[in-house]
């Protein structure tokens, strides 16, 4: 298997907009995903007045927040930072990047939850939907975890050492906190074939699922020969 970024549609070139925001399933419904998390930070562009529409809708064009690209093109940069979480050409899972590193796929996150087999957050905090990635020691073993939240009776979601412990628990040597609420979605692919949401995000519509559009997700791919 393969971590593949995949990003969605440009909408003005050379512009600010990084990408138009689009269905995560549509931009993991190549056959060999098997897999798919939300990841990077994002927001809309201000108006006139400084105001931002955050009515999230398909095709909106927003700015990636931070370090995101596939293949080795990068759609945002960013300075040296430690919330990165990138895949070197070995498909081995960095955290933190410098000048002279060549990522192959890249996402950025929003704070380092676990390093060097400890917890660097503190006890307490807001519960919300989250999203996380952790590797071990070596980053050859992933981890993908989406937890659900803001839903009474159900899930309430979890704070950062909450999460920080659940992915200490997996095994984890590091992990960051990517982007959540109500962008917090987990896919995966059925024995039937189908790519299915399996999280139940936060974001309503008419008192059903709404699944957000996003501007990028971290596919899970099946290598070339295992799956056309």
């Amino acid at each position: 298997m393969e971590p593949v970024v995949v990003v969605g549609p440009d909408p003005d070139g050379e512009g600010p907009a990084e990408a138009s925001l689009t269905d995560p399933r549509k931009m993991a419904s190549a056959p060999s995903v098997l897999a798919f998390i939300n990841t990077n930070p994002w927001d809309s562009f201000p108006d006139a007045r400084g105001r931002r529409n955050r009515r999230w809708h398909s095709g909106q064009p927003v700015d990636i927040h931070s370090l995101a690209g596939t293949r080795g093109k990068m759609r945002s940069s960013m300075n040296p930072s430690n919330t990165s979480v990138w895949f070197d050409a070995g498909g081995r899972v960095r955290f933190g990047h410098q000048p002279d590193d060549e990522p192959v796929e890249a996402t950025n996150g929003f704070q380092v939850i676990l390093s060097n087999g400890a917890l660097t957050v503190g006890e307490g905090g807001d519960r919300h939907p989250r999203t996380a990635i952790g590797s071990d020691r070596n980053g050859e073993v992933l981890w993908l975890v989406v937890v659900d939240g803001r839903q009474g009776g159900y899930s309430e979601g979890m704070n950062m050492h909450e999460l920080a412990s659940v992915m200490k628990g997996l095994g984890c040597w590091t992990a960051t906190n990517m982007d959540g609420g109500g962008s917090s979605v987990m896919g995966l692919r059925d024995r039937d074939g189908t790519m299915k949401v399996v999280n139940s995000p936060s974001d309503r519509f008419l008192g059903r699922v709404r699944i957000r559009p996003l501007p990028m997700v971290l596919t899970i791919r099946a290598t070339r020969g295992a799956r056309d």
